[in-house]
């Protein structure tokens, strides 16, 4: 049995399953990779990584298991689960999966499910000299009477047939599992589990921004089955209404703070325009944030002009920005297809930058909302059960006005930034509205 000593949680176990996959390489790599990337830059307290987020949401599944009645069986299986979520995250996490995966490489989620099921090691050949008697992850869960195949497939949503789907995107017809290991699935990552509850925690106290303190142990109280899926007792409303609110404050104050995003702008371009200079990349999927760093340093030219400008703290600059209403559709058409077409983004940038007599790289378009998107689908699930009183159960949009509002909120209000580096701002303003709209 180990004792953890939590800055969130206080003090717990972890015993069976869990104690043994706290040794594994896979788990303690997620310690060298931050939880908030380089959201420190902002928030000077956020140097928290992965790692102990797997450790609290493991906690925090078990808690949730306890309140459901699980058996023991069950509730190892979820633990396992929740703490193996975040297994595949690359460096830098969500900053730079979508380059790494259009490099050739895949997303974390395809990762994950291979490091569970023992089709994919994180360890680069050569580098297993140092772990003696190695388990893997699907022996360890073997031997603890898991089925990899299932652990795996409570995180990702494989089908039956080896699909990848979003949990979050399956109906009771399309679900191929029992309904005790549907509302499994659901605790792992669905508009209430375990995952959210502890970032938000977490993310709120490590970062100063308090929108993220959610009531969740009152919650977890209150979580019931209906038909394979979660429900929330009418006594937990107010504490469901208030983790909802907490995450569309925490998007907007933290994750998609407008220079958060410019630093992430900064080192996605770094990784983007190294191009063949850098490994490959499954390579660069195995390494922790202070490898991508110095594999950064090592190209030279922009790639470590960037990372320079991210060790010092001197970011680029938002000369540009548009709030949603201000833009017609025509217009917010082409900045997604901007943002989708990453060849033709670059070429667009570089233009401005050479039109401003900036170097290529030095000019960068920036469309958080698709980034959103992309990183975080639960941020319009709001279709929560809530039993009543009455015993009946009835939708959240139902029971309260809240749901439907926080669903059409706009996490950010700004629909695109141009950045550039400061002093060039006025310049490089003018030859993008014209290039962007005219």
């Amino acid at each position: 049995m180990k004792i953890i000593n939590d800055a969130i949680h206080g003090q717990f176990k972890l015993e069976g399953v869990t104690e043994e996959l706290l040794s594994t390489p896979e788990i303690n790599k997620l310690s060298h990779i931050k939880q908030l990337g380089l959201a420190h830059l902002v928030f000077p307290g956020a140097h928290h990584t992965r790692f102990e987020h797997s450790l609290g949401v493991s906690h925090i599944a078990g808690k949730m298991a306890d309140s459901l009645s699980f058996n023991d069986q069950e509730k190892s299986t979820l633990q396992a689960a929740a703490m193996l979520h975040d297994v595949g995250h690359g460096p830098y996490s969500h900053t730079l999966e979508h380059i790494l995966a259009d490099r050739g490489g895949m997303d974390h989620m395809a990762v994950t499910k291979g490091i569970i099921i023992g089709d994919y090691d994180v360890i680069a050949q050569g580098g297993e000299y140092c772990l003696d008697s190695r388990k893997t992850i699907p022996e360890i869960l073997e031997e603890n009477d898991l089925d990899p195949e299932f652990v795996a497939s409570l995180i990702t949503g494989a089908d039956a047939s080896g699909t990848e789907r979003s949990l979050l995107s399956w109906t009771e017809d399309s679900i191929d599992f029992s309904q005790g290991d549907q509302t499994m699935g659901h605790l792992i990552h669905g508009p209430v589990d375990c995952d959210q509850l502890d970032y938000l925690l977490r993310d709120s106290h490590f970062t100063g921004v308090k929108h993220g303190i959610v009531d969740h142990n009152r919650l977890i109280e209150c979580l019931r089955t209906k038909g394979g899926d979660i429900a929330v007792e009418q006594g937990g409303l107010s504490a469901l209404e208030g983790m909802l609110v907490a995450r569309g404050l925490m998007y907007s104050a933290v994750y998609f703070h407008r220079v958060t995003r410019v630093t992430e702008v900064m080192l996605s371009r770094a990784v983007e325009r190294a191009g063949d200079d850098l490994p490959d990349s499954p390579d660069l999927q195995r390494m922790v944030d202070a490898e991508i760093w110095g594999s950064l340093d090592s190209v030279g030219g922009f790639s470590r002009d960037m990372i320079t400008r991210l060790k010092y703290r001197k970011l680029l600059k938002v000369c540009l920005s548009r709030r949603k209403e201000d833009l017609n559709d025509e217009q917010i058409e082409r900045l997604l297809s901007i943002a989708k077409n990453p060849e033709s983004r670059r070429d667009l940038e570089d233009d401005i930058a050479y039109r401003a007599g900036l170097e290529p790289g030095y000019v960068a378009i920036d469309v958080p909302s698709l980034k959103l998107l992309l990183s975080e689908p639960r941020m319009s699930q709001v279709d929560v059960r809530v039993v009543g009183k009455d015993g009946k159960t009835r939708w959240l949009r139902e029971v309260t006005t809240m749901a439907e509002a926080l669903r059409k909120r706009q996490v950010t209000q700004e629909a695109f930034y141009v950045m550039t580096l400061s002093g060039f701002e006025t310049k490089v303003s003018e030859i993008a509205e014209r290039r962007l709209f005219s």
